[in-house]
């Protein structure tokens, strides 16, 4: 077996798979995204107004975008540091997307699509879990998620999120 065969072998072998975030031994900041089958979070503000936000956190990458029908702005996309890395999966892990209740879509006064999806294990298809939320509701762990997605955005792109 040539030496190529073996790095290669070796290297597929160290793979790690499953729902949890890898990290790489870069330090915070660098081109470390997780795995490309790792967990992520969607969330959706649906506001009764008629404008939107959406987020996605895929490992340390968070995505925006915002806007109505007519006019949507998307942000790029940004890599966030181990230490806030850490604490937005800590957030999202508190609000126990997948040991909730589906709940409804309140058209009236706006909600919140959380879409967090779980990796499968062994190339078992991953598992997907859709929670609404409505905006008149008092959740205390979305709003703290909420507050840090708005101080992140605001951050790295200096916009005020209002979702």
């Amino acid at each position: 077996m040539s030496r190529w065969l073996i790095v290669v072998a070796l290297a597929l072998a160290s793979c790690k798979s499953g729902g949890e975030y890898v990290t790489n031994d870069r330090g915070g900041g660098g081109a470390d995204r997780g795995e490309t089958n790792g967990r992520s979070l969607d969330l959706v503000s649906n506001r009764p107004e008629g404008d939107d936000w959406e987020i996605r956190i895929r490992g340390s990458s968070l995505w925006a975008s915002y806007g109505d029908q007519d006019k949507i702005k998307t942000l790029p996309p940004v890599n966030l540091d181990r230490m806030q890395t850490e604490k937005i999966w800590r957030l999202i892990d508190e609000l126990d997307v997948a040991g909730r209740k589906k709940g409804k879509k309140d058209e009236d006064d706006g909600f919140v699509t959380l879409v967090l999806r779980e990796p499968g294990a062994d190339g078992e298809e991953a598992e997907i879990h859709t929670i609404y939320i409505s905006r008149t509701a008092e959740d205390e762990g979305l709003e703290e998620l909420a507050l840090y997605l708005q101080n992140l955005i605001k951050r790295y792109h200096k916009v005020d999120a209002e979702f």
